[in-house]
């Protein structure tokens, strides 16, 4: 059986940012909740990049935040 953290060091491991915050923003364990906050902000902010626009959001900060968090958490393990 393969587990969701094993997909999302895959994708992590491809570089298919968004597609690896979509699985693991949800993820609880492990994770504290400004981590949790940070991926999942930065796929709202790929997905509905111009609703944040309109708040005022920087989105490639929200972005980056983001996909430092998943790499910092996935993106040394092994697949």
């Amino acid at each position: 059986m393969v587990r969701k953290s094993d997909i999302v060091r895959k994708l992590v491991s491809e570089k298919k940012y968004k597609q690896a915050l979509c699985i693991a923003k949800d993820f609880r364990l492990g994770i504290t909740p400004s981590q949790s906050l940070k991926m999942k902000k930065a796929y709202e902010c790929m997905v509905h990049e111009r609703f944040y626009l309109s708040l005022g959001e920087n989105i490639n900060l929200c972005i980056s935040e983001g996909i430092e968090v998943i790499e910092i958490l996935y993106g040394k393990g092994e697949c």
